[in-house]
């Protein structure tokens, strides 16, 4: 079956988008970030990948200046990662984003002075993906939101339409 973009719904989708943060343990383990996500499922614009009725990926955004838009949570069920649904949500929002003028599309993650041992499918193919998309990284910043893990600031510049 296709894939379907459309606008995330905060209650419709609820339940699919627990499941894909369930899906994916290692970078959704710490309860405080799956409580921020679900909150910002509810209360921030974003988009929901489909696979008829299965929420298979999700993504939100929130202004960051006037001039940028951060992406503040995304995410692809486990099975369904390497399949293009991460990229088509991001080019989703880039594509919006650009058509409301805005010039710029951010976006956190571990940073990678954060040691991961012993993890096969962490966060520098996380860091790569974004890459592949037009992010550059930009600087490694501690936050205490994070328990004061060094979080990398990437950025893509976006063509007005």
């Amino acid at each position: 079956m296709a894939v379907h973009i459309r606008p995330l719904d905060a209650e419709l989708d609820a339940r699919g988008r627990d499941a894909a943060v369930r899906s994916l343990p290692y970078f959704f383990g710490v309860e405080a970030g799956v409580r921020d996500c679900a909150r910002a499922v509810r209360t921030q614009p974003g988009w929901v990948a489909r696979d008829g009725d299965e929420v298979v990926g999700f993504i939100t955004t929130a202004p960051a200046t006037p001039y940028c838009r951060e992406i503040t949570w995304l995410a692809v069920s486990a099975g369904r990662r390497r399949a293009g649904v991460g990229r088509t949500l991001v080019e989703r929002v880039a594509a919006d984003a650009a058509a409301d003028g805005t010039r710029l599309l951010c976006t956190l993650t571990l940073g990678p002075s954060v040691a991961e041992p012993g993890v096969v499918d962490g966060y520098e193919g996380t860091r790569r993906f974004w890459e592949r998309l037009g992010f550059l990284p930009v600087k490694e910043v501690s936050l205490a939101a994070w328990e004061d893990e060094l979080a990398l600031v990437l950025v893509r510049a976006l063509e007005p339409e």
